[in-house]
């Protein structure tokens, strides 16, 4: 597995071979069949390690209370981690040759439901459930695919244009911080991208103060809106 995730760092772009895994491994063929299977079974063995870690990044967010600055920072997150990781996301999502992948985009799919569910029993989902998962799956995945064409990061202009383009058609709204805590929450889901900027203990010096500021940051936009409604 370390073998495979160093050559997916030295060729981002290409699908390694199973020669190439295993002489990079320093075993046999055989090695490889009588743990994985076959290439795909490490693979997704790969995927699987490097979506967890993916999933415990995003769960260490702060939620900021305000259901659409939330959705939003979980779409850069999703974006981001299809660009850092451009073959194993189209591995992921590779259903039309029945790789085993698919089952990591099962677990995505899934995540995405249960954000949307809590969006639709706010009342501000526009759309059932069904279809604002198909029209979220579709702008992501093809958001990456741009990217990951052409270059571009999670948080430049072609993924902002999409997400507030998506946010628009889901809910009637698009997302921006509404104040210092929500703009640390964003900046915190960002944060896994730039942290080759900053020491271990630089990066965990910022992390300390951007959750302070979450956590003094001015009442949630919601409950405002909800006080002018009264």
């Amino acid at each position: 597995m370390a073998a495979a995730r160093s050559l997916l760092v030295e060729h981002p772009r290409r699908e390694p071979s199973t020669r190439e895994l295993y002489e990079a491994a320093g075993v046999a063929a055989p090695t490889l069949y009588h743990h994985f299977g076959d290439k795909d079974g490490l693979l997704q063995a790969v995927i699987e390690e490097a979506f967890a870690a993916y999933l415990e990044r995003k769960r260490a967010v702060p939620r900021s209370g305000d259901l659409l600055v939330d959705f939003a920072a979980g779409w850069e997150m999703h974006v981001g981690f299809g660009v850092e990781n451009p073959v194993l996301y189209a591995l992921m999502h590779d259903r039309e040759e029945g790789r085993s992948a698919t089952r990591t985009a099962q677990i995505a799919e899934e995540q995405l439901r249960l954000g949307l569910e809590t969006l639709a029993e706010a009342g501000l989902l526009r759309m059932d459930v069904d279809e604002a998962v198909a029209m979220t799956m579709a702008m992501a995945i093809g958001c990456v695919t741009q990217l990951n064409r052409r270059g571009g990061t999670a948080t430049g202009p072609l993924a902002r244009s999409m997400c507030t383009a998506l946010m628009a058609e889901l809910t009637g709204h698009c997302s921006e911080p509404a104040d210092a805590g929500q703009a640390a929450r964003l900046v915190l889901a960002r944060l896994s991208s730039a942290s080759e900027l900053f020491t271990s203990a630089e990066e965990a010096l910022l992390r300390q103060w951007l959750r302070t500021l979450t956590e003094h940051s001015s009442p949630m936009r919601n409950a405002r809106e909800e006080g002018r409604d009264e």
